[in-house]
């Protein structure tokens, strides 16, 4: 079996009350379609505001890491 070498790729089996879902291609595209799974609102904004303080995090890390 052949091993291919690519980068920014991601496979996700996403199981739902009425079907399941197999998601792969760019790490970014999988997460929007894995976040789109989610099912209620509250759930989601949860999320995205957990994912707004990660991305400000990593933001501040790379800004100091430029600096040094």
């Amino acid at each position: 079996m052949a091993r291919s070498k690519r980068t920014d790729y991601a496979k996700v089996k996403i199981w739902m009350p009425n079907m399941i879902s197999d998601v792969e291609g760019t790490i970014a595209g999988v997460a929007l379609e894995t976040f789109s799974a989610i099912g209620d609102t509250f759930t989601r904004e949860q999320v995205l505001k957990l994912m707004t303080e990660r991305h400000e995090a990593m933001v501040k890390r790379e800004a100091e890491r430029k600096a040094a």
